[in-house]
């Protein structure tokens, strides 16, 4: 026995120093998120319109492959990728349950298939019929414990609803009184805005609109995937509005994009922007349509552009801040005049 651990005690040595140290790095988790290239979904597995129109091109929303509390091993081979981004955790995770996250997440999806529906449907002309909420999504340690939860709609604060202008008069320290709706149940809850080591006096909570869906005369199914966020709203919508109107391109085009959307059919900025035009090169998108709100360096289109000008692709990229901006654009492709 002792013969052979001292045969073997340089190769197990070399083992340790080599093994040890590779095991650490692949195990211990670091606060960083990894953003990598993902897929173009194909809008029709998802969202489906009864009896909706056939045309010969297809529609995506694009996805990216997230994980927070990556590997020390993930973030150095990330840091060494161009397809890949690492980005250490926001200052604001330092105050919010990071489970949350995904609950957020959801209800965002949940949001974005909604008012997809609203606008796409408005816009062809057939009636539908919907609430929009001003809601709690996200909450964070210094709130009032015991008053609003993450799906709280918001129906009056401080007896008014202009929910965003009654919010900024809110005085710090005092009480905030929240009419709300929680499932089916009206309550009223209370909440001190407090001050906090950075002299800021912030509620506690992330509010975002929420849209739900009471009646349309068209008749839908919405399949569950494991894809969150509201970065598909705009394609979504596009999808929706071609399943219910007749039309043909003048090509079998593969029609991807991101962009959040509103009731109002206004386009939203999204994150992963450089993973996603990736993703769509990749994937051989024929036009890519992306928000272009500003001449801002970190405008979405202006990002994007700058990674698309690095890619070996015939894909068109296409800015747009409104629905009815993509649809002028695609109306062009269907008459065979158009061509960015």
């Amino acid at each position: 026995m002792k013969t052979t651990f001292i045969k073997y005690k340089k190769l197990l040595i070399i083992f340790s120093i080599l093994f040890i140290p590779l095991m650490f790095i692949s195990i211990y988790r670091i606060e960083y998120t990894f953003v990598a290239p993902g897929f173009n979904d194909d809008i029709s597995y998802f969202i489906i319109i009864d009896e909706g129109s056939d045309t010969n091109s297809t529609f995506h929303t694009t996805s990216v492959l997230v994980q927070d509390k990556i590997t020390i091993l993930q973030y150095l081979v990330g840091t060494q990728g161009d397809s890949v981004t690492v980005k250490e955790f926001p200052k604001y995770y330092e105050n919010i349950d990071i489970d949350d996250l995904n609950i957020m997440s959801y209800l965002m999806k949940d949001d974005s298939l909604a008012t997809s529906l609203v606008v796409g449907i408005r816009n062809t002309g057939f009636l539908i019929d919907s609430n929009t909420y001003f809601t709690v999504y996200l909450t964070y340690d210094n709130l009032t414990p015991d008053s609003l939860v993450i799906g709280d709609k918001v129906l009056e604060i401080n007896g008014r609803t202009d929910f965003e202008d009654a919010l900024d008069d809110v005085i710090c320290g005092e009480d905030t009184e929240y009419k709300i709706l929680r499932g089916e149940e009206e309550l009223i809850v209370n909440v001190v805005q407090n001050e906090l080591d950075d002299e800021t006096c912030p509620t506690g909570v992330y509010f975002d609109y929420f849209t739900e869906i009471n009646s349309t005369e068209i008749d839908y199914t919405l399949i569950e995937t494991d894809t969150g966020g509201p970065s598909g709203g705009l394609m979504q919508s596009l999808y929706i509005y071609y399943q219910l109107v007749d039309t043909n391109f003048e090509e079998d085009f593969k029609i991807a994009g991101t962009g959040t959307i509103n009731v109002d059919g206004e386009v939203g900025s999204i994150g992963g922007i450089k993973q996603k035009i990736i993703t769509s090169a990749r994937n051989k998108v024929d036009i890519y349509f992306v928000p272009h709100l500003s001449d801002d360096s970190s405008d979405n289109y202006i990002e994007a552009l700058e990674v698309y000008n690095t890619l070996n692709t015939e894909m068109e990229l296409v800015g747009i801040s409104t629905f009815q901006e993509a649809i002028d654009y695609l109306v062009t492709r269907e008459s065979g005049d158009g061509n960015e």
